[in-house]
């Protein structure tokens, strides 16, 4: 392995220039390239924000170029091919300024040696502390110095015994750097939804490359390791211990009614065999979410079937992978509770009407004080009118159909091609009445209860719309944030009768952002009613 020092500062420009001139496959890039390395460039330096002294360079290319990369990987490639050619039992991987040559024992030394002349050509010394040699058996053309018993490629461990202990514990002390991203995570003063992002998309990618390179015997502890602290973190979040059946669904992606945590110790014992067979390692991992699905339904019986249930459906996850849901903490934790089949409330909570105060009991009481779903009604619709009203409509709450009727559908919405009327409703899977306990994970209907809902609102207006000449259709929703698909369409449909300065899918997600945060902050104030805490957070 060799490296260059200073390589991105120190590789000549004109070199860089012959290669991209030299090609016509680089004929795009001809004119931002002579732009870019065609000219001398200023070096600045800088004292508490004083510019001191300044230079011009024909070295390099510039710190934070987007095509950086690109061009430097272009200057050198001519240079491999040329010494490929000359040493064809040699073979040369470079990845930027990171070389790998493999080579026979006995002409080692003379390929690292015409590596590092062709490297000073383009104006990159080779940095020899930084050169390791690995091999296997026999002696070999190097320096004592250089041969190491282990060393890192391209950011994987490689020892002469696959085997070896030295891997192991490589793998394990990558694996533990993270820990200054979970500290952070649970020390910081993020908000819940915050410290979620943070979680599900920059920690399991930087296991994942470890899973990936090293075979599963070097990465079962340390995916162990990692999976403890993403329990520990989970139940930070959720304001709470993680139950086991909490953290299998946890592990469930959140297409199937989970939050994407998946276990990596066992994506460890296959990730490592599917390198470099595309889509093995996807089906895998999909085979094997199938089944964990289909035994935790097995396991679930009336209301936390129910919801498990219709945590598939579209949308039930939005808040899990869309920024702009912007939750407050008790609203999230609340969310990913019931999510995850824990219940809200502490264990032995009664409720205001005297019965256990479970998540079904208090989604379902016709006992609680203050009408806290109504508040949750009000507290949406008005959410959902001002959405609209930012792009441009004009909103009637609660007009009447008729002087004498006392129906009100919830909102008028009124624009320059548009015409029409919804009633908001918001509705807990375990109301569904008709209910196969029979029925298998794939027959099983995540927006039963949307549907039930959803009927009984078009019988309720639908003739008086049409009468009017009212574009209606209910908006109506789960308590896990999924949305009927009727309802997204009707909504797409009447913002694109809009000439408004947002694009359908800007302005679609963003009115469905700021509905679910304002449901979940409603879900909250059900749960405080349910207690008797008034409030609504």
């Amino acid at each position: 392995m060799l490296d260059g020092r200073n390589a991105y500062n120190a590789i000549s420009r004109t070199a860089i220039l012959s290669a991209v001139y030299g090609n016509n496959t680089w004929s795009p890039l001809w004119r931002v390239t002579r732009l870019l390395l065609g000219t001398e460039g200023l070096v600045g330096f800088y004292e508490k924000g004083q510019l001191v002294h300044s230079w011009t360079s024909t070295r390099g290319v510039r710190q934070g170029m987007v095509l950086g990369p690109v061009l430097f990987s272009i200057g050198t490639i001519a240079t491999l091919r040329q010494l490929e050619s000359s040493f064809p039992n040699a073979s040369f991987t470079a990845y930027l300024d990171d070389v790998t040559v493999a080579a026979p024992p006995g002409m080692l030394g003379q390929v690292c040696e015409a590596t590092s002349r062709a490297m000073r050509a383009l104006g990159i010394e080779t940095n020899e502390d930084k050169t390791e040699v690995l091999h296997t058996d026999g002696p070999v053309d190097m320096p004592a110095e250089y041969i190491r018993p282990f060393a890192r490629v391209l950011g994987a461990g490689i020892a002469n015994d696959p085997e070896s202990e030295l891997i192991t514990r490589f793998v394990q002390r990558k694996a533990e750097e993270t820990d200054r991203l979970f500290r952070a995570i649970v020390e910081l003063p993020f908000a819940k939804h915050t410290q979620w992002r943070l979680l599900s998309v920059s920690a399991l990618p930087r296991v994942t490359f470890l899973l990936r390179t090293h075979a599963p015997v070097h990465t079962r502890a340390a995916a162990e390791w990692f999976d403890d602290r993403v329990t520990g973190v989970l139940g930070v979040i959720m304001d709470g211990p993680v139950t086991k059946r909490a953290r299998d669904i946890a592990a469930l992606p959140v297409r199937r009614g989970g939050c994407g945590l998946r276990r990596q110790k066992e994506i460890a014992e296959f990730a490592y065999a599917c390198l470099g067979e595309k889509g093995k390692q996807h089906a895998l991992t999909d085979e094997l979410d199938a089944k964990h699905q289909s035994d935790l339904y097995e396991t679930l019986q009336g209301p936390d079937r129910k919801v498990f249930v219709s945590n598939t459906a579209a949308g039930a996850g939005r808040p899990l992978t869309d920024p702009q849901v912007h939750a407050d903490d008790r609203g999230f934790s609340t969310y990913l509770r019931e999510r995850l089949l824990v219940r809200v409330l502490p264990e032995g909570q009664k409720c205001v009407c005297g019965a256990d105060a479970s998540n079904e009991h208090v989604h379902t009481c016709t006992r609680l004080q203050q009408n806290p779903r109504t508040t949750r009604h009000d507290m949406i619709n008005m959410t959902f009118a001002n959405g609209l009203r930012l792009c441009g409509f004009q909103c009637g709450m609660e007009p009447r159909l008729t002087e004498a009727s006392r129906r009100r559908p919830d909102i008028l919405i009124v624009g320059l091609d548009t015409y029409a009327i919804t009633d908001v409703t918001v509705t807990y899977a375990g109301r569904v009445t008709a209910y196969v306990s029979e029925e298998s994970m794939e027959e099983a209907d995540p927006l039963r209860a949307a549907r039930d809902r959803l009927t009984q609102k078009r019988q309720k207006y639908r003739h008086w719309a049409l009468a009017n000449g009212l574009d209606f259709e209910p908006f109506v929703m789960l308590t896990n944030g999924a949305i009927h698909p009727a309802s997204r369409r009707w909504l797409r449909r009447i913002l694109g009768n809009q000439d408004h300065r947002l694009t359908i899918t800007n302005a679609y997600d963003m009115i469905v952002a700021d509905t679910l945060a304002a449901m979940l902050r409603g879900n909250v104030h059900v749960f405080n009613a349910a207690c008797g805490r008034v409030g609504p957070g």
